[in-house]
């Protein structure tokens, strides 16, 4: 190869050495593929990309050496006032969920390639989260919790075929009905705080012990290698009775309805044994907890009773509220038990409803 051949073939790596787009695509492709979920994996591309769009609007290249914290200030500052493009703004909730991300990608661009990029734009003076105020967290009462596990003792009789023909006799269950299932599911948001998306990704092998018969007979059962934000991981140790029986029963009398040979999902989608893996979705969870809340509350005359719309996220909720009660706000047990990397959430758990703390107390 010629020298000027060289020097041109050395050009093209310092030019795709010191652009953002090539290093979004390698940080996406080493950091967070296969730890994410797919929605969050776009979800995080996505962000990056506006990013880089947005600074090419400035600059007209995407060059890592030239990125300042001014720029991403001025970036930050244009989707909080005009994020959407159209005079829309973006939320106070979402442009720190951008900035996270970038900074994510900030920091491991500065440990890959300090040369270009000696400091990290996205820390520092000037840099930092819109404050915003402190949730309410939607929580079950204690008259709520009672009244939904009433429910769920009688799920079956929600998924049975209706009409005329079954009005003397018992009708049968709908040809897709998991309620087993759908109380398992249920009963291990409650008891354990779990994210949806733990859930819905968890595996038989997860599961200690897995054979019914064993889970009925323990005094607890746990989860092991749960995957939560990153790539953390964790273990749940749960010794609710309930949750233990209504697993039992759902890996007893229904998984293997769905299960194909050698299937390890745990929560499957119904009639998908002969068309390969059929793991729930995300959508389908929260539809299937959506429904349940409507059957609940048209059996409530009480207004203070009803729950709807409910949500995956309010167990969580619920489960990190009581928890925060027991323990007087303890701050690592907290921390621990729901999976966060720090304590910058928690304060949104110890800020329950005073009538969740009413019934806890005159439950006592």
């Amino acid at each position: 190869m010629s020298k000027k051949s060289s020097q041109k073939v050395a050009t093209i790596y310092q030019e795709e050495e010191d652009q953002l787009a090539v290093w979004k695509e390698r940080f996406m492709e080493k950091e967070i593929h296969g730890d994410r979920s797919i929605n969050i994996e776009q979800k995080i591309d996505k962000q990056l990309q506006r990013f880089i769009d947005f600074f090419k609007s400035l600059y007209g290249h995407d060059r890592i050496s030239m990125v300042t914290k001014r720029d991403v200030k001025a970036w930050l500052d244009h989707l909080y006032k005009d994020g959407k493009g159209i005079g829309v703004p973006m939320a106070a909730a979402t442009v720190n969920n951008h900035r996270a991300h970038l900074s994510l990608f900030m920091t491991w661009l500065n440990q890959q390639r300090p040369h270009l990029l000696p400091e990290d734009p996205t820390k520092g003076r000037g840099i930092r989260d819109i404050q915003l105020p402190t949730p309410d967290v939607k929580a079950l009462t204690e008259p709520q919790l009672r009244s939904l596990i009433n429910l769920l003792d009688r799920l079956e009789r929600f998924y049975t075929v209706k009409g005329r023909a079954w009005r003397d006799q018992e009708a049968p269950l709908r040809k897709n009905a998991r309620p087993k299932r759908d109380r398992a599911i249920v009963y291990l948001f409650l008891s354990s705080g779990i994210r949806r998306e733990m859930l819905v990704n968890l595996n038989l092998e997860q599961i200690e012990p897995n054979d019914p018969d064993q889970l009925r007979a323990a005094r607890v059962f746990k989860i092991n290698r749960i995957k939560g934000k990153g790539r953390t991981e964790s273990r749940k140790v749960i010794s609710d009775k309930d949750t233990r029986e209504a697993l039992a029963d759902y890996l007893d009398f229904e998984r293997t309805l769905d299960a194909g040979e050698e299937e390890n999902t745990l929560f499957l989608r119904a009639g998908t044994a002969s068309s390969g893996p059929g793991r729930l979705s995300v959508r389908q969870i929260n539809k299937m907890i959506h429904r349940i809340g409507e059957w609940h509350d048209a059996e409530q005359q009480d207004p203070d009773r009803k729950i709807n719309p409910l949500a995956p996220h309010d167990f969580r909720h619920t489960y990190a509220v009581y928890l925060a009660i027991k323990t007087s706000g303890n701050k690592l047990v907290l921390q621990r038990e729901l999976g966060h990397s720090n304590d910058r959430y928690l304060q949104t758990y110890t800020n329950f409803p005073d009538e969740v703390l009413e019934d806890y107390q005159q439950g006592k």
